[in-house]
């Protein structure tokens, strides 16, 4: 048997890696940097008597004004009640 003329060295074959991916991961939707914008502003203490409309995803409404900005959510206060709303659950503010 004869040896190659020319002999090069080469990396040995990568092994295939077959691994089933058992994660779930759950991509948050995100806020649209217009409502947290207007979060803001209508939450200072020069706007906090301003009667805002605010138009949920979910098709309802509330009528009210920011009482606290907590992160991504916000406390408003309604004729009735107090709520939380998240962030995310607004589609739009607009001035009643």
């Amino acid at each position: 048997m004869e040896e190659p003329l020319l002999y090069i060295q080469t990396a040995p074959p990568a092994k295939l890696l077959e691994e089933e991916s058992t994660s779930v991961y759950i991509k948050k939707e995100p806020v649209t940097s217009l409502v947290l914008h207007q979060l803001r502003y209508f939450s200072r203490s020069v706007n906090k008597e301003r009667q805002l409309y605010f138009q949920l995803t979910n098709g309802e409404f509330l009528v009210g004004t920011i009482e606290k900005l907590r992160g991504e959510e916000v406390l408003v206060k309604t004729y009735s009640q107090n709520v939380w709303l998240a962030a995310q659950s607004i589609a739009y503010i607009t001035l009643k």
